[in-house]
């Protein structure tokens, strides 16, 4: 089961200093405004085990005017907080550069850590194969490419995302885009 504390959902706005301006127990401190995130993980454990529960992150500041005093500090603690649990894996929307934190909390959790966001394959190899994560996740690539896994392998073009089109109604940008011949 994956909890999602990730993207600008509640609690990401509880866990980041941009969105959390609490005085309870749950704002304030580094380990307030955690509380809640780890207040549900705790109680996801009771329910489904350390080993069933995942949890998705998202320690960046470029989206949902989300934001933190300080990104590595945060992420860092909770990493190391969700660690001392033994949860199945850390999901994480962290991309490759200059300012990632990705190995930073892999280290921290010391389980299993998941990157997710904007890798290529060759980039996706390049972690694996750095340690720097253990598994990647793609998201739009595989809303544009439904047979990924085989796009992948055969080292195929990949169908160009159409974003306008994402989460509709009807079949366009759902059901539409084309996979490679059997």
């Amino acid at each position: 089961m994956e909890i999602h504390g990730a993207n600008g959902y509640l609690l990401d706005q509880f866990l980041q200093s941009s969105t959390n301006q609490r005085t309870d127990q749950y704002g304030g401190s580094l380990e307030n405004r955690a509380r809640l995130l780890l207040e549900v993980t705790d109680a996801a454990i009771e329910v489904w085990g350390a080993g069933r529960v995942g949890v998705h992150l998202a320690p960046r500041a470029d989206a949902h005017d989300m934001g933190d005093d300080n990104l590595a500090e945060t992420f860092t603690y909770v990493a190391s907080e969700l660690g001392k649990r033994g949860i199945a894996f850390i999901c994480s929307r962290e991309k490759e550069g200059a300012d990632s934190l990705g190995p930073q909390l892999k280290k921290a959790f010391g389980g299993v850590y998941i990157a997710n966001e904007r890798f290529t394959k060759d980039s996706a190899n390049a972690w694996l194969a750095a340690g720097k994560a253990d598994a990647v996740a793609f998201g739009i690539p595989f809303i544009a490419n439904p047979d990924l896994p085989a796009r992948l392998k055969a080292d195929a073009p990949l169908n160009e995302p159409h974003p306008e089109t994402f989460y509709g109604k009807g079949p366009v940008g759902y059901i539409d885009y084309p996979t490679l011949p059997i």
